[in-house]
């Protein structure tokens, strides 16, 4: 008998073990989705002429409006802001856009040390300039700034970092650039 009671609650145990591991039935079911977007358009213009078509562009100081200048003989001179005006047109964009520029001072030459490029509105903001999203009218009117501040010292000479530009031919490469507003 003793041996049969053995037998016996081995048997249990394994029939509790192989309880324990029964597969309970999970109700399972799935779909695939599919779908489709349109991207958005991107058009940006410097006047006419899209943005991945315009040439260089090469100016002289009689391409330039300045609204200060006190070079004399169609030269510049510390003190001046002069600027390039065109007209930026994103009509057909169909995101806000943001337009900048930056010096090239790699491919500029003779510049003098406080010389920058500043891309301003025409009411004066300082870029980057946002263009913001509209079905009917995407343009602004951009200047290209070129401004030399000078450096004054207390006695109102023109002090060492001015001489250095001094009867010299700058080359100025600027870089403008429109790229998709991400806010």
């Amino acid at each position: 008998m003793k041996g049969n009671k053995k037998i016996l609650v081995i048997a249990a145990l394994l029939l509790l073990i192989a309880a324990s591991f029964t597969t309970y039935a999970i109700y399972r079911e799935s779909v695939n989705a599919t779908g489709s977007v349109d991207t958005a358009n991107w058009s940006v213009k410097l006047g006419t002429t899209k943005f991945s078509e315009v040439a260089d562009i090469t100016f002289d100081l009689d391409d330039l409006t300045c609204a200060t200048n006190p070079g004399k003989n169609n030269k510049i001179a510390p003190g001046a802001e002069c600027y390039l005006e065109y007209t930026v047109d994103a009509l057909g964009s169909e995101v806000d856009v943001v337009l900048d520029a930056e010096l090239d001072e790699t491919n500029s030459t003779n510049l003098p040390d406080n010389m920058e490029i500043v891309l301003k509105d025409d009411n004066g903001t300082e870029g980057p300039l946002t263009i913001p999203y509209s079905t009917s009218s995407m343009s602004k009117t951009i200047r290209l700034t070129v401004s030399w501040p000078g450096a004054l010292t207390d006695d109102d000479t023109k002090d060492g970092e001015d001489l250095e530009g001094a009867n010299k031919t700058v080359t100025i490469a600027a870089k403008l650039i429109a790229r998709q507003s991400l806010e």
